[in-house]
């Protein structure tokens, strides 16, 4: 079946993409850059965002825009330079963000009332961890709370929530050790060495190194610690804890997916989509697409059912706007 594209005009199609959502007991999102726009992260590809400004203090830098999130750039020594100071200067322009957009607060309610089975993003800005949705890995499928209206009684630990949002490409909120891969906090230091375009020694490899040395023994080598994103060619480092997530997801039968501002383009993310939407089909389900530039038909026809041609947070409004009862708060009785 060929995609449907849905304006803002097409009110009936709208309609019962809202009353579907409302209906939905399992549903899956999948998040680009795209729904973090609104917010003010700058578009680093724009030709006055942010990697062309820290571009200006490596003017030898070969590395273009579009490859600056590839493991290409490990390869020469300016590029990876640059790498630091923008990814410390994104960081920076991340912790400044006012307030999250409408699609993470979306997000998050769709999570309160029960019908989030899981949320898997491409961004490493971390914003959903401000509505309160946990995003530990480690954390695992977790316990899924039941579908029911929004209450105050949502007694369960994070643990027990497990990771609701699953992080395809790192995050921004700690450093990786290039030998041992610990993981550590980012520090007022550390983020200095990082604008300046270096990276900080691992201190874990370096007090064992210290140690065997004091004891007579060969000093071990130690470890540099790079941002703890997954660049373009690089194996995610907690790959088995995402697919253990995701194969979990598609055996618990997910009746809707939604996607929100990606172009679909990283080949690993059109797997997973393709993936989780077979099993949304066969649930008798419907797989959307919200984004301002549609999907190729080519490439996705049969796969989404429908093109929403809408701003993420413009769409969300939408929906509010037609099934306000999903955000309704429900007082529990005593």
């Amino acid at each position: 079946m060929p995609i449907t594209t849905v304006t803002s005009e097409c009110s009936r199609a709208l309609q019962e993409i809202a009353d579907n959502v409302a209906r939905s007991k399992k549903i899956v999102v999948v998040t680009g850059a795209g729904i973090s726009t609104n917010c003010g992260i700058p578009d680093f590809r724009s030709t006055d965002g942010l990697y062309n400004l820290v571009k200006s203090q490596y003017p030898n830098a070969v590395v273009k825009g579009r490859d600056l999130f590839d493991a290409v750039l490990w390869n020469d020594p300016i590029s990876t330079s640059l790498f630091y100071t923008f990814l410390a200067n994104l960081r920076r322009e991340v912790i400044a963000v006012p307030d999250t957009t409408a699609v993470h607060k979306f997000i998050r309610t769709l999570a309160e009332t029960g019908r989030l089975l899981r949320c898997y993003t491409q961004n490493i800005d971390g914003l959903e961890e401000r509505e309160g949705l946990v995003m530990n890995l480690s954390h695992g499928k977790g316990k899924r709370k039941r579908p029911s209206p929004i209450t105050t009684d949502d007694t369960r630990t994070d643990q027990e929530k497990g990771c609701q949002v699953v992080q395809l490409h790192g995050d921004l909120r700690s450093l990786r050790c290039t030998n041992c891969q610990l993981l550590t906090e980012y520090t007022a230091s550390s983020v200095d060495l990082l604008m300046k375009g270096e990276a900080p020694v691992c201190e874990a490899c370096e007090a064992a190194s210290m140690g065997r040395q004091a004891a007579g023994k060969r000093a071990t080598k130690v470890g540099f610690l790079r941002p703890n994103i997954v660049l373009y060619g690089e194996e995610h480092p907690a790959a088995d804890q995402v697919g253990a997530i995701a194969e979990a997801d598609i055996k618990a039968a997910p009746d809707m997916m939604i996607i929100l501002g990606t172009s679909l383009k990283v080949h690993g993310l059109k797997i997973i989509v393709r993936q989780f939407a077979k099993a949304v089909h066969a649930k008798g389900g419907k797989v959307i697409f919200v984004n301002n530039t549609p999907p190729s038909d080519s490439v996705w026809e049969g796969v989404i059912d429908e093109y929403v041609e809408m701003d993420c947070d413009k769409w969300v409004a939408d929906v509010r706007n037609r099934r306000q009862g999903i955000w309704e708060k429900q007082t529990k009785l005593s």
